[in-house]
């Protein structure tokens, strides 16, 4: 069983820490280095909300409205791929070329398929808010719709009314009040 083991990953495993010695700290930090200059060059979306001051980005912070999760998850993904991508190319020159590659494939698959659900999360946070700015966007416009509909029925111009003829009173002015124009049929 122990020489099986040693064909595969736990040998290379080995081999790779032999190889990178103590250079593992410098990789990730210049992993992360060059994720966040990528998110920032490539990544950040262009669309986003423009904010006045920076007590209205402060609020909309410290509110939960502004997620800054999906942008650190998107960096995080980046600086990981670049450190799978670089162990990789290590492994594949190092120990085994085959094993090296497929493993690094299946890495990269695997932190793909692990950041997807992590965004997929933060994608439903992000639709459920627009979904609420179109309703308030809305619900804003058919106010302003009723009141104006509103004040309409609520003034009655005598002379277009169909009941001019029999209001016993004669009046023909504008009205304010349905009850007053009521009152007259009585």
């Amino acid at each position: 069983m122990e020489g099986f083991l040693k064909l595969g990953f736990f040998s290379m495993a080995e081999k790779i820490t032999e190889a990178l010695g103590g250079a593992f700290p410098y990789i990730v930090t210049g992993a992360v280095i060059v994720a966040i200059w990528i998110y920032f060059l490539l990544v950040v979306p262009k669309k986003q909300k423009r904010y006045d001051t920076i007590t209205e980005y402060l609020l909309d912070v410290l509110n939960f409205r502004l997620m800054l999760g999906s942008g650190l998850a998107k960096i995080l993904y980046i600086a990981f791929a670049i450190v799978i991508l670089v162990i990789g190319f290590v492994a594949m020159f190092v120990a085994n070329f085959f094993v090296g590659l497929l493993g690094t494939i299946i890495l990269q698959i695997i932190l793909r398929v692990v950041f997807e659900m992590f965004m997929l999360l933060f994608s439903i946070q992000e639709n459920i808010i627009l979904i609420k700015e179109e309703n308030e966007a809305k619900y804003d416009y058919y106010d302003e719709v009723e009141k104006e509909e509103i004040q309409d029925f609520y003034t009655v111009d005598m002379d277009e009314s169909p009941h001019t003829k029999n209001n016993p009173k004669g009046k023909t002015n504008k009205r304010n009040n349905m009850q007053d124009y009521f009152n007259d049929f009585k």
